[in-house]
């Protein structure tokens, strides 16, 4: 039996007019995965296409959850899930906004499905929406990495449904490339005297001069600072140094050491947030809290470092 949860979705898009965050909370719960497994078992054993009953909302579902490795560690972590929730929701509020025009410009419409009436040139259109829609930050349109982005998941999302045979046309052919040249792609390097800039600037704001140090020092991404635990900070009794235990992208696990003048900008940061500075393992909050003590998301704290960079007025890369 299809979960009630799953097969509103579409009611849901339709109210929250954009605001997503309920629905990918939804979607993100692990709970609904194992009956859509048990349902597709059961078309195998009868020799039926698997995904014959699925609902769009369940195929989004599933393809963001699928399991391709036998080690949990080495699935989809929950902030790419994310990612991909957000921009394949994004695609079905634009077709769900455009659900009656699909009716009458469709022939043999198909109810209660959204994917299976989407046509080779409503792609096409869908593309051109959102490389000129005034949509991004700032009002503006999407940035060409944010584009290409956006344009990679949903092309493999579309790929994935015509080889499950759920939709007819390959409407991945569809979607025109992409590709950045190398004067689009972000970068993400800032040099030496930008960076003495930066931490100048900044030298009595102990948030933003925390964080830029540690940005600079430990050559860590957003993302892994974000998700730094007080409790992985320790002591080395062999060099006297404090250094900080963490787990990276693709699970690699990091070691870094917290240079003296490092470990005094974090201290001085937990210290505006209010939050103890004594060593203890089994401290799990985190390194760099935010005024109300919990974890930054990595987005917040990447578009947070993004606005004080360009504050400066000095440099204008993504961090």
């Amino acid at each position: 039996m299809q979960d009630f949860s799953l097969v509103n979705i579409g009611t849901e898009v339709r109210e929250t007019k954009g605001d997503f965050n309920k629905i990918v909370s939804l979607m993100l719960d692990t709970m609904y995965y194992d009956a859509l497994e048990e349902r597709n078992e059961h078309h195998q054993r009868k020799n039926e296409d698997m995904f014959s009953d699925f609902t769009d909302e369940e195929m989004m579902y599933y393809y963001v959850h699928q399991r391709k490795h036998i080690r949990k560690n080495r699935e989809r972590k929950e902030n790419t899930k994310t990612e991909y929730l957000r921009i394949l929701l994004q695609f079905y509020q634009y077709a769900v906004e455009s659900e009656s025009f699909l009716r009458q410009d469709v022939d043999d419409y198909i109810e209660e499905t959204i994917f299976k009436n989407v046509r080779p040139w409503h792609i096409r259109n869908y593309q051109t929406y959102l490389s000129t829609a005034l949509i991004g930050k700032g009002g503006k349109p999407y940035s060409p990495a944010t584009l290409d982005a956006k344009m990679t998941i949903l092309k493999s999302f579309m790929k994935w449904l015509h080889e499950a045979k759920y939709i007819q046309y390959p409407l991945h052919k569809e979607i025109l490339s992409t590709s950045l040249s190398e004067q689009e792609i972000p970068n993400r390097d800032l040099y030496y005297h930008e960076v003495k800039q930066l931490l100048d600037y900044y030298k009595g704001h102990p948030i933003n001069y925390g964080l830029l140090t540690m940005l600079a020092m430990t050559g860590l991404r957003v993302q892994e600072i974000a998700n730094a635990s007080w409790g992985d900070v320790y002591l080395d009794s062999l060099s006297g140094h404090y250094r900080l235990r963490g787990v990276g992208k693709g699970g690699e696990k990091f070691d870094k050491l917290l240079h003296p003048s490092l470990y005094e900008r974090i201290l001085a940061f937990r210290a505006r947030r209010h939050v103890s500075s004594a060593l203890n393992t089994s401290d799990q909050g985190p390194l760099f809290p935010t005024k109300d003590g919990g974890y930054y998301h990595y987005k917040n704290l990447s578009n947070y470092i993004v606005r004080i960079i360009e504050r400066t007025e000095s440099v204008k890369y993504l961090v």
